[in-house]
């Protein structure tokens, strides 16, 4: 009898970036600039681009945002919940700080929303892993890895799941599921893929004060290289 089973496997993986820009912020009209400056030090991405993104791995590609989340956070949904606190796409108030913002700004600011997704759309394919890569402070959590996963179509498989977790804990890192932070980007095709977020405590790689990267970056960037290795040489009978 005939073996119908179905062989899953990643012939790339692509890397989404979203939240370590900081350009923009000269032109975004925040009223209060010390609490803005504040808020970005404490929620920006820092070094994610060169963290995650390995060197001469062609079938590794990546896709990073021009500018600040407090300027146009791409990793937002066209119609986000948090867009009623005005969180969104186009951010207006955080923490208390409020933006000002006419049409021709925020439409602007929408365009180039649309622009990346299109642009990281391109780069997908049915046997594509999305990996939505980010960081958060410390104080938030003593996890030192965050692995989310969406409970949908994109979801891959628990051995996948279990591939990831695994690889950061023989690294010696604390690794939870869905916390502190659950979900991720998965934008709609007219296929489905494979899509799981990273997040990394910023302690284990970053000085939270200076902003400067510590010797410990490069074992992230290691362990990294490791998974990107090991996924792209996955295949699991369905």
């Amino acid at each position: 009898m005939e073996n119908k089973n179905k062989v899953k496997s990643y012939n790339n993986i692509i890397l989404s970036i979203p939240h370590t820009s900081v350009a923009g912020l000269d032109h975004a009209k925040w009223d209060d600039k010390v609490n803005l400056i504040r808020e970005v030090k404490k929620w920006t991405d820092w070094y994610t681009d060169l963290i995650f993104v390995p060197d001469n791995k062609p079938k590794v590609k990546s896709i990073t945002a021009d500018y600040s989340r407090f300027v146009v956070d791409v990793e937002r949904l066209e119609d986000d919940p948090l867009d009623d606190m005005g969180q969104g796409i186009v951010y207006t108030q955080f923490n208390g700080n409020k933006r000002t913002l006419d049409e021709k700004e925020r439409l602007c600011m929408m365009a180039y929303y649309h622009t990346y997704i299109k642009q990281l759309k391109a780069l997908l394919n049915e046997h594509s892993l999305l990996i939505d890569c980010h960081s958060f402070p410390s104080a938030l959590s003593d996890v030192d890895i965050c692995i989310g996963v969406n409970d949908d179509w994109s979801r891959p498989t628990d051995f996948v799941i279990d591939l990831v977790a695994e690889v950061f804990k023989q690294a010696g890192y604390c690794v939870r599921i869905n916390h502190p932070y659950s979900n991720t980007i998965a934008p709609q095709m007219d296929f489905t893929y494979d899509s799981i977020m990273i997040e990394l405590n910023k302690r284990i790689y970053l000085n939270e004060q200076t902003l400067e990267l510590i010797g410990f970056a490069n074992k992230v960037r290691a362990t990294l290289d490791r998974l990107y290795m090991l996924l792209l040489n996955y295949s699991e009978e369905l």
